[in-house]
């Protein structure tokens, strides 16, 4: 082998091994080295979100504890549970309080609400609160202007058994936990006059309970002055509260007569 060849070996050797250098050694360094630039930008980016929540961070408690607050207030307006005694016991407290009288009383089991559910489409609402008060108005327009006089479709109504408390503890029993809102619909056919309607309609909007009207029907009878129809409602109770179920104050009942054959004494 020449001298000339022992150079151009030489100088081979040379650029495989700065070519080898730099694919093993230079090359994963660079690569490393955007990668962690990469990262850095996206710690810091991190960093600088973080030290402006902190920097809020005794607003942002007081904030929290504010929304806290204020829906333990929303949820304090619920009550924790409803029998069937609510709701005949409510329309006993509005027959005795307004010139009406209750010819039918249908309440239903509690049924689940999917509060997550859009019923925007299906035409009807579903709300925790009271009715509101453009409702009150439509619902007692004059009756003297009309025979007949609807605010809603007709609402058919089905009797519930005598298992309806037993069901739905066990419904509520086997929710997530957590909070669970339910609706108890009650279906009452009643007999009043205009202002008997009216005081009707207040008492259940204007109600401490949280209470909708999904449906009125009335019918004006031009013989007796009287208005006749029906009255669709729902209640609403916030299962999982942390408070006792309040029963409805019952009055006793009498039973039999001291006169059973009607004789005189």
């Amino acid at each position: 082998m020449s001298a000339r060849d022992k150079k151009l070996l030489i100088i081979l050797a040379g650029i495989a091994v700065l070519a080898l250098t730099y694919f093993f050694v230079f090359a994963p360094q660079a690569n490393k080295r955007e990668t962690l630039k990469t990262e850095n930008m996206q710690l810091k980016s991190q960093y600088n979100q973080l030290s402006t929540l902190a920097a809020k961070a005794d607003d942002y408690t007081k904030k929290t504890q504010k929304m806290s607050d204020e829906m333990q207030k929303v949820y304090d307006n619920f009550p924790s549970y409803l029998q069937i005694e609510n709701g005949i016991m409510d329309a006993v407290a509005i027959e005795k309080s307004t010139n009406t009288k209750f010819t039918e009383l249908t309440v239903n089991d509690p049924v689940a609400i999917d509060v997550t559910a859009d019923n925007s489409g299906d035409g009807t609402e579903q709300s925790s609160g009271s009715s509101d008060s453009s409702s009150s108005e439509s619902s007692t327009a004059d009756s003297s202007t009309s025979s007949s006089e609807s605010t809603s479709a007709d609402t058919t109504a089905t009797d519930n058994g005598s298992g309806s408390d037993a069901t739905a503890q066990n419904n509520a029993k086997s929710t997530v936990a957590g909070y669970q809102l339910y609706d108890v619909n009650s279906v009452m056919a009643f007999t009043t006059e205009y202002h008997g309607l009216k005081s009707m309609l207040e008492q259940v909007i204007g109600s401490t309970d949280k209470k909708t009207i999904s449906s009125l029907n009335v019918n004006f009878d031009d013989s007796t002055g009287e208005l006749s129809g029906e009255l669709n409602t729902d209640s609403y109770f916030l299962y999982g509260l942390d408070k006792p179920y309040q029963a409805p104050v019952i009055p006793e009942i009498p039973h039999g007569t001291d006169n059973l054959f009607g004789t005189l004494n």
